[in-house]
């Protein structure tokens, strides 16, 4: 084993001591993530002074002292300091120094590069310090500091890239989908409460999902059929022009309202979509006309006093007047629907007989399910028996838009709602009495008593199929399910 020769002075200081002009900290290295440097001092070298010391700095301080016999490469934090200790021979009693010069100074009996440097003494007086070594005449000394980097931390930035700041604390720059000083939460996507139309929102990181109410898709939902139309809903914010343009290049336009019912389907889906004033195709100058230019007649539910003049208008539907019709200038940025006629799909998606129309381009596909299927695509074959029609302990049959029950011994009828007369439908021996008990029947003789009876024996054929007989006497017997 390798011999170190150790100084350890318990130092007080009466007068303080000028640095030369110019002096700075050294960087000596780093063990387990922690940077240690010699820090110029000025006066006393105490606990108190290199405290102050690494702290102006901006730096800790680490204990002169680890725990005794148990050394290994790990830092703890204790009483303020910085306790650091590592794997050896119980025998040895384990100094930060120590430690140091095992790594700055290796097969050596003296590390000059810790010459005249104090380290904090953790449980001894606020006016002592432990140096290195102690070198008469010299005219400055050190304290022994540390920086702590990324790693030091329990859990630096779980899902992002850590920088210093200093040389006390840390930064992270979080991936997509998170957030929080350390990257540890995960951003909800869903707090906007990005689904349209009741759909249900799914978060997931840096995304999310939407489960969609049937005849709605999209992945906001935001599209649905009505009378044989297509009918998109828009958030996004933009002038009269660019909500035309944005809806042709769907290969759809501006919607426009024909009737009443179509204003009304539009005032109930937009309130559940985005909630905001949208765009209709129409335009004010003088006379109402689409944008196409062709002239619009229909019975268009206005809002009070309008249309207003002047005229060159476009029209929208208000969602603070519940969605009638309204004027405004064409350049204000609003939300807008969209609209496109149902067609046949040029590939039918649907299963199981399922009808298949699209529109917008194919990018919306709506399946209408025959009788008994239902899903996105009319895979999902429509559970009948999900509500529990069978009774009595029957057992459901699940079939095609139809179920059927198979009833327990001693029930009957469509939902084994009836208790089955067996009397009704057995015949007993000559002489003999059918006695009903729901699961099962007997049949007795009549004149027998305790000290005359007719002997019977039953066999297989006295019972119907599917039952079996016991004697229940000389002139008794029953008949029971196998």
């Amino acid at each position: 084993m390798r011999a170190f020769l150790l100084v350890l002075a318990v130092v007080v200081w009466a007068a303080s001591a000028q640095l030369p002009q110019g002096h700075t900290s050294t960087y000596l290295t780093t063990m387990d993530n922690w940077k240690f440097y010699k820090v110029p001092a000025t006066g006393p070298m105490t606990n108190t002074n290199v405290i102050n010391t690494c702290e102006a700095r901006g730096m800790r301080y680490p204990c002169h002292h680890a725990y005794s016999g148990y050394c290994m490469f790990i830092f703890n934090f204790g009483g303020g300091c910085i306790s650091w200790y590592h794997t050896a021979n119980g025998s040895i009693s384990c100094t930060t120094f120590e430690a140091l010069s095992r790594v700055l100074c290796p097969g050596e009996n003296r590390c000059h590069f810790l010459d005249n440097t104090f380290v904090y003494n953790h449980g001894a007086s606020d006016d002592d310090a432990y140096s290195y070594n102690v070198i008469q005449g010299s005219s400055y000394k050190y304290a022994l500091c540390a920086v702590a980097t990324c790693a030091t931390f329990p859990r630096p930035c779980e899902h992002g890239t850590c920088t210093d700041v200093g040389v006390t604390s840390y930064t992270c720059s979080c991936e997509d989908g998170w957030t929080g000083h350390d990257c540890d939460q995960d951003i909800d996507e869903c707090a906007s409460s990005p689904c349209f139309l009741g759909g249900t929102c799914l978060d997931h990181v840096n995304g999310y999902s939407c489960v969609c109410p049937k005849d709605t898709t999209g992945k906001n939902c935001e599209t649905v059929p009505f009378a044989g139309e297509c009918y998109q809903f828009r958030a996004t914010a933009a002038t009269h022009s660019e909500a035309a343009q944005a809806c042709q290049a769907k290969n759809g336009h501006l919607v426009y309202v024909k009737d009443e019912q179509q204003q009304s389907f539009l005032a109930e889906k937009i309130a559940s979509s985005t909630g905001a004033t949208s765009w209709l195709a129409i335009k004010t100058a003088p006379a109402v006309f689409l944008s196409n230019g062709s002239p619009f007649s229909g019975p268009l539910q206005w809002s009070t006093s309008e249309p207003a003049a002047p005229c060159d208008l476009c029209v929208l539907l208000d969602s603070s007047d519940s969605f009638l019709a309204k004027t405004a200038q064409c350049t204000e940025q609003h939300s807008y629907v969209c609209h496109d006629d149902l067609k046949p799909c040029g590939q039918n998606v649907c299963q199981n007989g399922g009808n298949c129309t699209s529109c917008f381009n194919n990018s919306a596909v709506f399946c209408d399910c025959p009788d008994g299927f239902d899903g996105k695509t009319c895979e999902i074959n429509i559970d009948d028996c999900a509500s529990g029609p069978c009774q009595n302990g029957g057992s459901c049959q699940d079939h095609v838009n139809s179920y059927s029950c198979l009833c327990p011994v001693g029930y009957q009828g469509d939902h084994c709602e009836t208790d089955m007369d067996w009397c009704s439908q057995v015949q007993c021996p000559l002489g003999f009495i059918c006695q009903d008990f729901t699961f099962y029947f007997q049949c007795v003789h009549p004149s027998v008593n305790a000290h005359r009876g007719v002997q019977y024996h039953c066999n297989s054929a006295s019972c119907p199929d599917g039952m079996y007989c016991t004697q229940e006497g000389v002139a008794a017997f029953s008949c029971k399910p196998e």
